[in-house]
């Protein structure tokens, strides 16, 4: 009786250590996330803006509109249009009105990506015409 007692408590024993390993052994099992995909070197966002240059010069120009004033950095790959066609820094001064968008970069400094403006179109001549000139003889 007590050589079936201690077998019993023995095979108990045992059997608790099998459960147990496995349950441990299942603990420490870890998967290897999936390989991801290469993420695509992503090109800062480009932000539109709209107002009237308030300073501008060889390195920075700064643009007023009503809800806020950006000062952005002029950079080797801003664009500069007048009328859509292709112009230099040159063409703009204090008081055009313009439109563009700019990028953020991660230190949070912005650079113009774009400085658009239009000139004005030629006034068209609204002069009346002259008054007639000629008389006709008066009736006698």
């Amino acid at each position: 009786m007590k050589n079936t007692l201690i077998t019993s408590a023995l095979v108990a024993i045992i059997g608790l250590a099998f459960v147990g390993a496995s349950i441990t052994a299942q603990a420490q099992t870890t998967t290897t996330p999936a390989a991801t995909a290469p993420t695509k070197s992503t090109k800062a966002a480009k932000t539109p803006y709209k107002g009237n240059i308030t300073a501008i010069d060889a390195t920075s120009v700064t643009v007023a509109s009503k809800e806020k004033t950006l000062t952005l950095a002029i950079t080797p790959t801003t664009t500069f249009l007048v009328n859509k066609a292709t112009a230099t820094l040159a063409d703009f001064a204090v008081g055009d009105s313009v439109t563009g968008s700019y990028t953020k970069d991660a230190t949070g400094a912005m650079s113009a990506a774009s400085l658009h403006k239009k000139k004005a179109k030629a006034a068209a001549s609204t002069t009346a015409p002259a008054p007639s000139t000629t008389t006709t003889p008066a009736a006698q």
